[in-house]
């Protein structure tokens, strides 16, 4: 992205910025930055995205694996209604069928409820309790996720994509325990995976285990440099552990392949403050502004820049040409 000259007003009109920002707290900044997945905004997020799923797998093809010991948990009632009668083999087959195109045409409540169906139907299917269980995330019923990858993962242990979800579903709950016992198991059927790594980071950083977590944020990182999540993740943590100058190499990859994330941006508008660039700090405000900020932080931030640095002038000819960069949709 090119960023904006400054003319000589310009640089003596912000010549006391960093004067400013001695005055401005390490906690305010910190408490702006976030790190979440795209998930339930994907894509995500989270948000986090789920790890992509092929539409056109049979109901009843099993899927077969190390069947392995998990916690039960309960399901609440706030989800789709668990049919009281099984389904008959035709209506089970007819509600995958729905489910699948609901799920691809991005309808995950419809989806869910769908596939609560013909996960009733076909309640031995490893595949259909897992694709059920994407749809509950992503409609935002996280209890009932978690319990339908658990009941899936029961059925096959063998499955990466299962374990790597649910640490996500998990760090959405804000169960750092549960998702680091997912992340692990993942890890124990491909110690490379960079998914299974990122998990395993995020959930160590949640828990306090941060030296733990750099090192595999940063394994995570040199096995998948291209993800702009990772990327973000490992940015957020430097950020936080006060080492600010290591952090925005990392943010700024993660803007350069999410330019559209909001949080991600936020990032590293707080990244640029706290090394008192000002300028580059509110133009990031204002693209986390204008990519959604649904916490509104990014936007509290930028209110109070603004004062500092001035509002951007519409036809500005000193404002950066935006650049069309592609943004990689890889998990969380």
């Amino acid at each position: 992205m090119n960023r904006r000259s400054h003319t000589d007003e310009t640089s003596r009109r912000h010549s006391t910025a960093p004067g400013c920002l001695a005055a401005l707290s390490a906690a305010v900044l910190l408490a702006a930055c976030t790190d979440k997945p795209s998930v339930t905004t994907a894509d995500t997020g989270n948000t986090t995205q789920p790890v992509a799923v092929p539409a056109s797998n049979p109901i009843g093809t099993q899927t077969t694996g190390m069947p392995v010991t998990v916690p039960a948990t309960t399901m609440p009632a706030t989800g789709p209604e668990i049919p009281e009668v099984p389904p008959s083999i035709e209506e089970t087959k007819i509600a995958w069928k729905e489910g699948v195109e609901a799920f691809d045409a991005h309808d995950y409540e419809t989806a869910s409820g769908r596939l609560q169906i013909a996960a009733a139907g076909r309640p031995g299917d490893a595949y259909v309790g897992y694709l059920h269980g994407l749809a509950l995330w992503k409609a935002g019923h996280l209890s009932e996720a978690d319990e339908a990858l658990t009941r899936s993962a029961s059925i096959n242990g063998g499955s990466i994509k299962t374990w790597i979800n649910l640490a996500r579903v998990r760090m959405e709950r804000k169960d750092s325990t549960g998702a680091l016992e997912a992340a692990e198991q993942a890890l124990t059927l491909d110690p490379g995976s960079a998914d299974a790594l990122h998990q395993r980071g995020r959930a160590l950083a949640e828990g306090g285990r941060t030296d733990e977590a750099l090192d595999t944020l940063q394994q995570a990182r040199t096995t998948a440099p291209d993800n702009g999540y990772i990327a973000n993740t490992l940015g957020h943590l430097l950020l936080t552990m006060g080492r600010v100058d290591e952090a925005i190499p990392h943010l700024e990859a993660a803007r350069d392949r999410l330019p559209e994330v909001a949080f991600v941006r936020n990032n590293l508008g707080v990244a640029y403050e706290r090394k008192g660039d000002l300028e580059r700090a509110a133009e990031e405000y204002r693209a986390a502004v204008k990519a959604g900020d649904s916490d509104g932080k990014a936007a509290a931030s930028l209110t109070r820049l603004e004062p500092l640095v001035g509002p951007r002038i519409a036809g500005d000819q000193d404002q950066p040409q935006e650049e069309g960069t592609g943004g990689d949709k890889s998990s969380s």
